[in-house]
């Protein structure tokens, strides 16, 4: 009798299901607002009334730091020097966002590393449309082909720009023989002469991807360090070598929690070079002199460094000038872009 009874409440939970699945709303669980809906294609977990809310930097006011509003610390006498050419961010760091961050960097939900990643992927396309178009501002018009149209300006206040894959995003494949560590992009070979080719339109992109490190105690509370992940997740999807390049020193106490002055003092000592890979940034500087040995001197090397949000600019600032000066003992110009999540 009891089995019966099991076999007809098994029945009527299943017949439930059935009943809720053919009259609930098509689609899947948003991740963020829970509702039932058709999920974005771009955005990966989340429907599409949450992508609308995402606050993207459509308008850079600060060319230095990226804020979307005034700058209160780019204008300080004293933070003219800093160790970055610039910084850009995907969002503005809002209630919003700092609950989608909060839930991935202190709560452990790993289905919104995918999300996050993909928003910071839209904030490097953008960075690569306006640095590309600097560089072709910069770079003289070619004399043996003055029938080539220059390409149109870009407007990088068109943030975040369309939707796209990672296979719209134009990198090179890394070659087959090079190292695990670092793989050296070569140039396609051609049968026509140089001199007879259109000048190519020059491409911004950055050499290697590095990002701020976490300490060991922040590392075994968290499981994981966030902008390690986010480095890692863009480095893949636009297929950048990643560098483990840095090492955190001493473990600062929450920087959420502390005055600008604050923040600035702490960082001070913070990091340091990771030794090991001292001979993974000299591998990536040759292999990018080696298709022109004569500008190996005076092609610096780019690096993209990560980091989840971007309040004071005092952490990046603290990792660039360390790898800065790594640069210098090795001998290697290096010029340092930051791409960070969100920006407050």
């Amino acid at each position: 009798m009891l089995n019966r009874l099991n076999d007809i409440t098994d029945f009527v939970h299943q017949l439930t299901h059935r009943i809720h699945n053919l009259f609930a709303p098509p689609g899947s669980t948003c991740l963020t607002c829970g509702t039932r809906a058709v999920l974005s294609p771009t955005y990966p977990g989340i429907c599409t009334r949450c992508v609308k809310q995402i606050p993207w930097i459509r308008s850079i006011r600060c060319q230095r730091c990226g804020r979307a509003i005034g700058c209160p610390d780019c204008i300080r006498p004293h933070m003219q020097n800093r160790s970055f050419i610039c910084n850009r961010s995907a969002v503005q760091y809002n209630a919003l966002m700092k609950e989608w961050i909060g839930m991935y960097k202190f709560r452990g939900h790993e289905r919104y590393a995918p999300l996050l990643t993909s928003l910071l992927i839209q904030a490097y396309q953008a960075i690569c449309e306006e640095m590309s178009s600097v560089v072709a501002k910069e770079t003289p018009a070619s004399v043996a082909h003055p029938a080539t149209s220059a390409s149109p300006p870009v407007d990088a206040g068109l943030h975040p720009p369309s939707p796209r894959t990672s296979t719209d995003v134009r990198v090179q494949a890394p070659s087959a023989h090079a190292s695990p560590a670092v793989r050296v992009h070569a140039q396609a070979a051609t049968g026509r002469p140089q001199s007879l080719l259109p000048s190519p339109k020059p491409r911004w992109r950055p050499d290697a991807v590095t990002y701020v490190p976490v300490s060991d105690e922040r590392l075994a509370e968290r499981g994981f360090n966030q902008a390690e992940r986010l480095g890692a997740g863009l480095a893949a999807a636009c297929r950048l070598p990643v560098v483990d390049l840095l090492q955190r020193r001493i473990n600062t106490t929450k920087q959420s929690f502390k005055t600008r002055g604050e923040r600035i003092e702490t960082m001070k000592e913070a990091f340091s070079i990771n030794r090991g890979t001292v001979d993974i940034l000299r591998e990536i500087y040759m292999g990018k002199a080696a298709p022109n040995r004569l500008r190996i001197h005076s092609s610096p090397l780019r690096l993209l460094l990560i980091d989840d949000i971007y309040t004071t600019g005092s952490t990046l600032d603290a990792c660039g000038r360390v790898i800065l000066n790594a640069g210098l003992t090795l001998n290697i110009p290096i010029e340092i872009y930051t791409l960070t999540l969100a920006r407050s």
